[in-house]
């Protein structure tokens, strides 16, 4: 064995050794932070200058549907002795006009069907089963969409999943719904519009698919997804009151707007992920980081269009670019929107040669950090490094269709010391 070889892959060990050990780091971080939580007496109370409790962002999410199912109690004459625990807890009316974005309730009435459902139960009951209720469903989802069980544990152990396991959020669900809609999207395109319409619960998650679905072959899909979007429609005005729709368009939506518009120097921002919240980081004025975002937008959906124009032969290959452009395409977004993003990564790092398997493992990594470099340099930087991602990948798919080209046999001849 060449000298050469043997430092390629010592190389490789260190570099894998090192993402471990920040992996670590990151996760004894975010349990000594749950921990604080848990032990401060001051956090068991939702007020204006403490806007969290230890369940993170999962509290507001619970609130809200336990407000829903009373107000809807109410409406048909009953009452529940909750009511006055409820209004000790959370000093802070959600569902209402904050004077602080941060503070409202931002998603449609679409999402409100799951938090009523998981409100039944105790709040810490309810926290810990909705993050064992997501990680099931995005297994499940991306098992049947044919991912690989290594690509799917490395996917859901990420950062962006352990960030979100921590907060209590959506991004293990939506994330996952997300990578299982392209992973069918060629083979089960009714199956995969269904799928595609329940994201309409986080609408940004899914702005991605609109390069897809508006071509041809994509119609049956496309107009599956219209009907799945349409009958969760449906069920949240009955469930909730046809008024919740009223209130998402007069208050939740300038509050988004409003948020968009929040200067980044304000901690809620440091977690931020896109690009307009990038420019926005560098100082940019409202104009410039509105176009920026714009310009990034179109190229997403313009490179996503072209990469589902014909069929391929790297169909994972694709489905983890598409998942890096889905990041850079939607103007708001945080660390647990990352999900995808890394799930497609780990399935690159599994599949790329041990040369480049740090590459992707770094690049699997970097959304534990990017919020730690923002508070830090006071400078976001993780659309660059999704940018770059992109383009491994695309180089990914570029070298091994020379390699099917030119391989006398068609297939890529190569080896992995590391066992994957």
């Amino acid at each position: 064995m060449s000298l050469k070889i043997i430092g390629v892959r010592v190389g490789t060990i260190g570099a894998l050794t090192i993402v471990g050990l920040l992996y670590c780091f990151f996760l004894l971080g975010d349990v000594r932070v749950m921990i604080g939580w848990w032990n401060n007496p001051n956090s068991n109370v939702m007020t204006a200058i403490q806007n969290y409790l230890p369940e993170g962002d999962f509290a507001r999410f619970w609130y809200v549907g336990k407000l829903l199912v009373l107000n809807r109690l109410n409406h048909f004459g009953f009452s529940d002795a909750s009511s006055h625990w409820l209004q000790a807890t959370f000093q802070i009316n959600i569902l209402g006009r904050n004077g602080d974005p941060s503070q409202e309730w931002l998603y449609p009435p679409t999402m409100n069907i799951l938090a009523m459902l998981f409100s039944i139960v105790p709040l810490q009951v309810s926290f810990f089963l909705w993050n064992i209720a997501s990680l099931l469903a995005a297994t499940l989802l991306l098992k049947h969409g044919g991912l690989d069980w290594k690509s799917i544990f490395l996917g859901l152990i990420g950062p962006a999943s352990i960030q979100n396991f921590v907060m209590g959020q959506n991004g293990v669900l939506t994330g996952g719904l997300l990578v299982a809609v392209l992973l069918w999207c060629g083979k089960k395109p009714i199956l995969s519009g269904g799928l595609a319409g329940l994201l309409c619960i986080k609408p940004q998650v899914g702005l991605i698919l609109g390069g897809i679905f508006i071509q041809p072959k994509y119609f049956p899909a496309f107009a599956m997804s219209i009907l799945s979007i349409v009958i969760l429609v449906g069920l949240s005005g009955m469930i909730e009151g046809w008024q919740v729709w009223k209130w998402f368009i007069d208050v939740a939506e300038p509050s988004s707007v409003r948020v968009l518009q929040t200067p980044f120097h304000q901690n809620l921002l440091a977690a931020g992920t896109t690009v307009f919240f990038m420019a926005r980081s560098f100082h940019a004025d409202l104009m410039t980081a509105y176009t920026l975002q714009a310009l990034s937008s179109a190229i997403s959906l313009a490179l996503t269009w072209i990469l589902w124009r014909k069929p391929t032969k790297f169909a994972l290959e694709r489905v983890a670019l598409t998942l890096c452009l889905s990041a850079l395409i939607s103007p708001y977004g945080y660390l647990y929107d990352l999900v995808g993003y890394t799930i497609g990564m780990a399935a690159l790092f599994i599949r790329a040669p041990d040369s480049r398997k740090p590459i992707y493992a770094l690049l699997w990594i970097t959304p534990g950090y990017s919020g730690v470099i923002a508070a830090l340099s006071g400078f976001i930087i993780m659309p660059l490094v999704v940018g770059f991602a992109a383009f491994m990948v695309w180089r990914e798919m570029a070298s091994r269709t020379k390699i099917l080209k030119y391989s006398p046999d068609g297939a890529e001849n190569r080896s992995s010391f590391l066992g994957f």
